[in-house]
């Protein structure tokens, strides 16, 4: 891997005679309040199962703003039960800087997932209480609601709604579950009294927030192979699809040679080629 040497900043006054050890984290309450997540699952562990405004997910919740106040943070909610829990700074004029990851957790998941990045976020918090640090920008730990597409198979929805993505917020009245129970009855099953007019309040303007960082696990091998305890994303991947219909004529298996055939399967396999490595196509046969 490419050595980096960092990104160039200004540091705060209040951290500049700072040495690494005296940023203390306390690791052992920090296993333990992932511990303590990890129990609210429907799954048994070592494996969690999480899903939105589910039961568990409620709890998990109660929990994440209960860490949120014992660490002197002021917390509120929005209409779909994105968290926050702020640390004002000295100077309101200014962008916050938040942090935050989720806890969502699809069926026989594994318990740190998005899951480091919110208490791992907290813990950074407690840190800086701890020496005394005082904030010039204010400090935003976030909970995003629903990252996984689990339930409504929409990936990310608390953080696209809160970046104003119009076309999601449009389409909510009309996204049901496995269950058929729509979106909104599941979220005030879970205590969001949510409508649809209400979306719109939610998208951030772009004074909103200064920076954002996440802490996330790798979910692969690299570092751990190479002994790095720590790495900075530069690129991501960025997963896409699209829906392609094959249209073709059937014919018996035995009795209609391969020159007369014009079968979808067919005509999807001359697609594969044009398709780049790495894709998957699924044909949809339609037969008339």
């Amino acid at each position: 891997m490419e050595d980096f040497s960092g990104y160039p900043t200004a540091a705060h006054p209040s951290v500049l005679s700072l040495s690494p050890s005296s940023l203390s984290v306390d690791e052992a309450g920090l296993l333990r309040q992932i511990d303590e997540l990890a129990a609210f699952s429907d799954t048994p562990a070592p494996s969690v199962t999480r899903i939105l405004y589910s039961e568990k997910d409620v709890l998990a919740r109660s929990y994440i703003k209960s860490l949120m106040k014992e660490a002197g943070l002021s917390v509120r909610e929005d209409h779909v039960g994105n968290i926050f829990g702020r640390w004002n700074g000295s100077d309101s004029g200014v962008g916050a800087v938040a942090t935050g990851s989720h806890i969502d957790a699809i069926p026989y998941s594994g318990k740190y997932d998005g899951v480091v990045g919110v208490l791992g976020a907290l813990e950074a918090i407690r840190i800086l209480k701890r020496i005394g640090f005082q904030p010039r920008k204010s400090l935003e730990v976030i909970m995003f609601t629903s990252e996984e597409p689990t339930r409504f198979g929409i990936s990310c929805l608390g953080s696209r709604l809160l970046a104003g993505i119009h076309p999601l917020a449009n389409a909510l009245n009309k996204v049901v579950d496995s269950q058929n129970i729509p979106f909104f009855d599941a979220a005030r099953g879970a205590g969001y009294d949510v409508r649809q007019e209400d979306l719109p309040n939610m998208f951030l303007t772009k004074t909103s927030y200064s920076s954002f960082v996440e802490l996330h696990i790798e979910q692969g091998p690299i570092l751990e192979e190479e002994g790095v305890s720590i790495g900075i994303v530069t690129a991501i991947a960025a997963p896409a699809s699209i829906k392609v219909d094959f249209e073709g004529n059937g014919g018996h298996a035995g009795a209609v040679l391969m020159p007369a055939r014009t079968s979808s399967a067919e005509e999807s396999i001359l697609f594969l080629p044009l398709h780049p490595v790495g894709c998957y196509v699924f044909p949809v046969a339609t037969f008339s």
